[in-house]
C-alpha cells in the first residue's frame, strides 16, 4: 500500500473538513439544491470548490456570498475531469481533511459525508468510499451504491437495485461512480491528476482501478445517503455527446488499464458492440449515432482525445 500517515479524526479537536468538488453547467437551480444540502452537513465542516464551465446564463449573487463557495468560471467548456482538477486545487488551500467528487444535480443526507468520514477512520485501508444513490423521483430505486469490475467488458455489475436490498455493513467493492467519490486529499493527487482532454466518462472507473492498485480498498457505505437528479445535461445517453464520449473513452481507458488478455478480449467485444449498434441505431431511428460512434472508435484507436468534435462541444482549444 502507497503509505499514507492516518491520524484518528476522533483524535482531532476541530470538525473533520471535507472538500466538495463540484462543477456546474447550465444547472444554476440544481447545483443551488446540492449546495443547501452540503451546508446542512452534520458532524463535519465543509468546504466547496465550485467550477463552472462558461454556462450560458451569468453567475448568481450566491456563489461569491456563500462563505464555505471558493468559486470559479471557466472561460469554456473544458470538461468534468479538468473542472475538477481546478476545484480541488481551490479546496487544498483549506488543508481539508478529504476531498469528494460530487455531482452538482445530486443532494446528500445531513449524515452522509460524517458516515464517510467514520468509514475512513475504522477502516484505514480505505482509497475510495461512496454513499448509496438513489434516483431522486424513486427515493426507493438504486442509481448507484458501487459494483462489480468486468474488464472484457470494461463495464461494471451494479449489485443492488434497491434500497431495501442494501446491506447493513459496508461492503468492499471494485468500482464507485464519480457521481459521489470520497478519498483522503493525498490520493487525489495520484489518481485524479488525468488527461483533461478524455473531457468526461470513465475516469471513475481508472480512479476505482488505481486505487486498489496501489493496495487500498473501495468501499460502499450503505448508511450513508444521497438522491441523483440524474443530469440532462448532455442530452441523455443516447445523445450524440453521450455516444461519442462513452465510446471513445471506454476504448482509450481500456488500453491504459488493462493486462495483455483482458485487453485483446475487450477489443474484440469493442468491435462486435460496434458492429451490432451500427445496424441498431437506424432501426431504432437514431441513424445520426452511427457517424458520432465510429468516430469515437477512430479517435480511441488513435489514441487522440484532444481531436474531440467541435460540433458535439464548444471546445477552448478550437480542436476539431
Amino acid at each position: 500500500m502507497d503509505g499514507f500517515a492516518f491520524m484518528a479524526l476522533s483524535e482531532n479537536k476541530r470538525l473533520p473538513s471535507i472538500g466538495v468538488l463540484m462543477i456546474n453547467y447550465n444547472q444554476w437551480d440544481l447545483t443551488l439544491k446540492c449546495v443547501k444540502s452540503l451546508l446542512e452537513s452534520e458532524g463535519v465542516s465543509v468546504f466547496i470548490g465550485l467550477v463552472d464551465n462558461n454556462s450560458r446564463d451569468p453567475d448568481p449573487d450566491w456563489v461569491t456570498n456563500i462563505q464555505e463557495i471558493s468559486f470559479h468560471r471557466n472561460s469554456g467548456n473544458y470538461g468534468f475531469i479538468a473542472g475538477n482538477i481546478k476545484a480541488y486545487e481551490m479546496v487544498i488551500q483549506q488543508n481539508v481533511d478529504f476531498v469528494i467528487l460530487l455531482n452538482n444535480d445530486t443532494e446528500v443526507d445531513p449524515g452522509m459525508l460524517l458516515h464517510l468520514v467514520t468509514h475512513f477512520e475504522k477502516y484505514p485501508d480505505t482509497g475510495l468510499a461512496t454513499p448509496a444513490i438513489s434516483y431522486a423521483e424513486n427515493r426507493s430505486i438504486i442509481w448507484h451504491a458501487g459494483g462489480t469490475f468486468h474488464p472484457r467488458k470494461m463495464g461494471v455489475r451494479q449489485l443492488y437495485a434497491t434500497v431495501a436490498d442494501l446491506p447493513e455493513m459496508a461492503v468492499e467493492v471494485d468500482q464507485i461512480s464519480g457521481c459521489a467519490m470520497m478519498m483522503r486529499t493525498e490520493l487525489f493527487k495520484k489518481i485524479g491528476y488525468q488527461n483533461p482532454d478524455l473531457f468526461i466518462y470513465h475516469e471513475d472507473v481508472e480512479q476505482s482501478l488505481k486505487s486498489k492498485e496501489m493496495g487500498f480498498k473501495n468501499y460502499l457505505v450503505p448508511e450513508a445517503r444521497m438522491i441523483h437528479h440524474v443530469s440532462i445535461t448532455v442530452g441523455g445517453v443516447l445523445s450524440p455527446f453521450a455516444v461519442y464520449y462513452t465510446h471513445r473513452n471506454r476504448y482509450i481507458f481500456a488500453s491504459r488499464n488493462l493486462k495483455k488478455m483482458d485487453l485483446f478480449a475487450f477489443r474484440l467485444y469493442y468491435f462486435a458492440v460496434t458492429l451490432v449498434k451500427t445496424i441498431i441505431y437506424p432501426l431504432k431511428k437514431s441513424g445520426n449515432l452511427v457517424y458520432w460512434m465510429w468516430l469515437a472508435l477512430l479517435h480511441g484507436v488513435m489514441n487522440t482525445p484532444s481531436r474531440r468534435p467541435a460540433a458535439l462541444f464548444p471546445d477552448p482549444e478550437g480542436n476539431k
